[in-house]
């Protein structure tokens, strides 16, 4: 007789003439033995797909504002990266590369079966999707990146999956765990500012070169901008308290968990308070129900964190002249600020600061973005087994973020002082269902021969509603906490409803020859209202073949050095569904006319718009080395992306919205090689270590791109900031940087040289602002006159994708101490600083250290890149139109992610007072990172460029574990 069970290894007894058997299985490694999938789970040892695990306990206590962004570093293929330091923002998550130009790019989320909204919900502050799962809730994360893993999801594939299984009770007494966190968290690094004695050299040397008089006077300040715009020592609280437990017939899982954050950009934090519960009830033999509840209420303060607005918290601050004050006692508001109050005070410099910024201080101290989410996600299910081998589930789930906004902009100065004030209300409500019936059969036949049958039903539909007031020209700036009837002058509203569904038929057919040959096929037909009736439906094939070589007799002679070694291969294709809402419609909205109303055309439809289509090839070895100390997982990966959506451009002439056409017109390709291994170094009952690492190369190239193959300027970034410095170009990465390659500073003059298309050099004459050819021998010739052209002379300047990346973790334990680490690494892309030209600013703006390099004279030509100064030339001296290679900087780098030491309690001592366990920890975050790059960080960029954002922290922190 055979016995087996979850996690534990499989036992066969003989049967004799007695009726009783006593078995006791010994335990296995869990996260080995069995992996969650697609409407399922199974064996580890038996998949034949490309799926990374992590336990949930490796990261729980880790102090993060969503669960998903310590998940970097962890698993292959897999990059996640946090790109600004404000709560709220949701981590960029890549599966094997970038699998879209225009549609979504982020993985399917799915929690205990059910798929969640994961991007941002609404609201005036930063709101992530993710924020609302509290970690210490996860058991664990399976991240499915291969076509075969993938297929069974189908036209929601494309971008890779991560389902994340929440806690369940287990048989026995109830069991109290108690966790809490505290930290202080700080910037990782600042900009590197000029301090007032500087400042007013370098201000005045800009004037003083083009013969104007000096403008910055007074020393008496030497204020930290920066300083007053970010916080130190910002408080970081994590708590969380669950109650499970089980008997033969009900296991329970229950917590309770409370979050406060403050963040390092002032005015930005983050509270978040919930409740979660699993249960499981056996109702008769055949019959479990099942079902959780999760409720949050996040609450999210923000701020304004634009990259080029005036009021920006980043873009403000590094501009400031250190030699003014914040406040001012003789204005009315305390603050310094011109006596119109349009600008901030110039105090005893002769012009006002440049860029007409304000004063930052009082714009955070007065303005006011806010989000409120409630969710509620919840699923039911029962499970039936209907008779040997045969089961049916169904489950049925919901997952309902409202989120409330509110706006205030003072009146007096800042964002509001235009409109004499402003304020904002608003409601977002998404709304998802999700069924699901699922018949499983399982069958082993004649002992060698095992059959695994998946089939599902799956209907989903969701809906989301916005709605918006809106109220300038305050009576009063005492109107500051909601919108009051009455209160404003010039009244506003807004909103808007969509809605889509899902329809999905699927099976799945899992063979197995006497632990050997594997093999797995999925087919999965799906209909998605967001298409035409013609081409919502769609089937998605995937599948999969495995040999297990270490099974065959002639392995016999080195099981003791391989234990365990399988080949795997897989193809499918996926889908992508993250395309907007009705692209094949021509639709028409509101449109009054005057004092009339009105339609007016909004959008033109293209009723021919099918899938984006992955076609994901996979080729993997599996192994298990010296006695099973060692695992290794290695991947090969095609990822040939089709129909790629584009919009179009259109002649005018033809009256169509925005000129431009929605059409399936694209290629793109990602391919390549990742590797996971993990060592057990030492294992016995004093002294355990065990590290893991995992790498990833990987590059990108866009096959076909449409009109001809013309090149797509600005590539798939819908901020004007970013669009004129990439590129989408047929053979070359995706977004790729593109702009003019500097060749330094002419010696005999100090000014910036540039190389046109053709290899010929120009310099930019600062006096007069035109071109002239330079050539290197004769520096002090003003050759002929000539041009710099954007149309002509840019030119690929290297890739924004990382083309490696990876982690290396080690766990050590001895007696009743442990210690662990994680390291991350990734390079092999370029980074334009556009912080770092901003910094550079020629108008009577605070600069960087890095101006004091200038040329100042033939003797003194400084550090060869940065040119004269200039007041008031900005865009001539530093090119502000254009990427040019004087940013462009290497995005290499490796950082020690997470440390921490902790100590348990020896069970003589927690046994006195009733204690099951006991640990206390402390623990770094970010606490260090190796880079040559000059900016904040090298993760904190958009499509390759690095523009005033906000830094990024590292945190300090101390907690306790406690089980009752």
């Amino acid at each position: 007789m055979l016995f087996s069970y979850t996690g534990f290894s499989t036992k066969e007894l003989l049967l004799g003439s007695t009726n009783e058997l006593n078995a006791t299985l010994s335990e296995g490694l869990l996260v080995d033995e069995v992996v969650v999938v697609g409407y399922g789970q199974q064996r580890k040892s038996d998949a034949t797909s490309a799926i990374s695990s992590v336990n949930g306990s490796n990261i729980a206590g880790l102090v993060a504002p969503n669960a998903m962004s310590q998940l970097a570093g962890r698993a292959a293929g897999v990059q996640i990266t946090t790109q600004s330091g404000i709560l709220g923002e949701s981590p960029r998550i890549r599966i094997r590369g970038i699998a879209s130009v225009n549609s979504g790019t982020d993985p399917l989320i799915v929690v205990d079966g059910i798929p969640i909204y994961s991007t941002n919900v609404g609201g005036y502050a930063s709101t992530s999707g993710l924020g609302d799962i509290n970690s210490n809730d996860i058991e664990s994360y399976e991240i499915l990146k291969d076509g075969a893993a993938t297929a069974i999801y189908g036209s929601r594939g494309a971008n890779g999956v991560i389902l994340i299984t929440t806690k369940k009770g287990t048989k026995g007494t109830a069991k109290v765990s108690l966790n809490s966190v505290f930290g202080i968290a700080n910037p990782i690094k600042t900009f590197d500012l000029l301090k007032t004695a500087d400042f007013l050299t370098i201000s005045n040397e800009k004037r003083t070169n083009r013969g104007q008089a000096a403008w910055a006077v007074g020393s008496d300040y030497d204020t930290d901008w920066q300083g007053a715009v970010l916080n130190s020592n910002a408080l970081q609280m994590d708590h969380s308290l669950s109650v499970s437990g089980g008997t033969d017939l009900t296991n329970y899982y229950l917590s309770f968990n409370y979050t406060g954050q403050d963040g390092i950009a002032k005015d930005n934090s983050m509270k978040r308070f919930g409740i979660s519960t699993n249960i499981e009830q056996k109702i008769t033999k055949r019959i479990t129900l099942g079902g959780g509840i999760k409720y949050n209420q996040t609450s999210y303060d923000g701020l304004n964190v634009g990259r080029n607005s005036l009021s920006g918290n980043i873009f403000n601050a590094i501009r400031q002249l250190p030699n003014t004050p914040i406040y001012n006692p003789d204005h009315p508001t305390g603050y310094n600020m011109s006596t119109n109050n349009t600008v901030v005070g110039q105090w005893d410099n002769t012009d006002p600061v440049g860029d007409n910024i304000s004063n930052i201080v009082y714009v955070l101290d007065h303005n006011t973005y806010q989000s409120t989410v409630k969710r509620m996600m919840g699923n039911i299910s029962a499970k039936v087994d209907l008779f040997r081998g045969v089961t049916y589930k169904f489950q049925a789930g919901i997952d309902n973020p409202n989120t409330d906004g509110f706006l205030y902009w003072n009146p007096i100065h800042g964002d509001g002082s235009s409109t004499k004030g402003r304020l904002q209300n608003s409601f977002e409500n998404n709304f998802r269902w999700n069924i699901q019936h699922i018949l499983d059969y399982n069958k082993l036949v004649g002992e060698k021969h095992s059959f695994g049958i998946t089939g599902v039903a799956e209907y989903q539909k969701e809906k989301y509603s916005f709605i918006e007031s809106i109220g300038t020209d305050l009576l009063n700036e005492f109107y500051n906490q909601v919108t009051v009837s009455n209160a404003y002058s010039v009244q506003q509203s807004g909103g808007g409803a969509s809605e889509n569904g899902l329809i999905s038929y699927l099976g799945r057919l899992n063979y197995n020859y006497d632990q050997r040959y594997y093999a797995q096929l999925s087919l999965r037909r799906d209909g998605i209202s967001k298409l035409s009736p013609d081409t919502r439906w769609n089937n998605f094939l995937g599948y999969s073949l495995g040999w297990n070589v270490a099974n065959e007799g002639f392995w016999d002679g080195i099981r003791d050095v391989v234990s365990f070694l399988k080949l795997r291969y897989s193809f499918a294709a996926v889908g992508n569904t993250d395309i907007g809402n009705y692209p094949y419609l021509g639709l028409t909205g509101a449109s009054p006319y005057n004092a009339g109303n009105g339609i007016g055309f909004s959008q033109f439809g293209n009723d021919l718009l099918t899938w984006e289509t992955s076609n994901k090839t996979d080729f993997g070895i599996d192994m298990r080395l010296l006695k099973d100390k060692m695992k290794v997982t290695l991947d090969y990966f095609i990822n040939d992306i089709d129909n790629l959506i584009f919009s179009q451009p259109l002649p005018s002439s033809l009256g169509i919205p925005f000129n431009r056409i929605t059409k399936n017109i694209g290629k793109s390709l990602n391919k390549g090689f990742e590797a996971e291994i993990q060592y057990d170094v030492i294992s016995n009952n004093a002294f355990n270590w065990t590290v893991g690492a995992n790498v990833t190369f990987a590059k990108n190239k866009i096959v076909a791109l449409p009109n001809d193959g013309a090149d797509i300027i600005g590539g798939s970034s819908s901020d004007v900031n970013i669009q004129p410095n990439i590129i989408i170009r047929e053979g070359e990465s995706m977004n790729s940087l593109y702009g003019i390659e500097y060749w330094g500073v002419n010696p005999s003059n100090g000014n910036p040289v540039y190389v046109k298309g053709d290899g010929t050099l120009v310099q930019g004459n600062v006096t007069d602002s035109k071109y002239y050819k330079f050539d290197p021998a004769n520096p002090t010739v003003l050759g002929e006159a000539s041009s710099l052209s954007t149309a002509t002379d840019r030119k690929i300047l290297g890739n924004t994708l990382p083309t490696y990346f990876g982690g290396f973790s080690s766990n050590m334990d001895y007696k009743s101490f442990d210690l662990k680490f994680l390291v991350r690494f990734s390079g092999g892309n370029k980074i334009f600083n556009a912080t770092r030209r901003d910094q550079m600013n020629q108008n009577l703006n605070n600069n960087s250290t890095e101006i004091l390099g200038r040329w100042q004279s033939v003797e003194n030509p400084g550090d060869g890149v940065t040119p004269i100064l200039w007041a008031s030339s900005n865009t001539f001296v530093n090119l502000t139109s254009v990427a040019t290679t004087r940013f462009v900087e290497d995005g290499d780098f490796i950082s020690l992610d997470n440390i921490s030491l902790g100590y348990t309690l020896p069970v003589r001592l927690t046994k006195k007072v009733n204690i099951r366990n006991c640990r206390v920890f402390v623990q770094g975050q970010n606490m260090l990172i190796i880079t040559k790059y000059k900016g904040l960080n090298p993760e904190m960029e958009t499509f390759g460029v690095d523009l005033n954002g906000t830094p990024r922290s590292k945190i300090f922190s101390f907690g306790l574990n406690i089980g009752l």
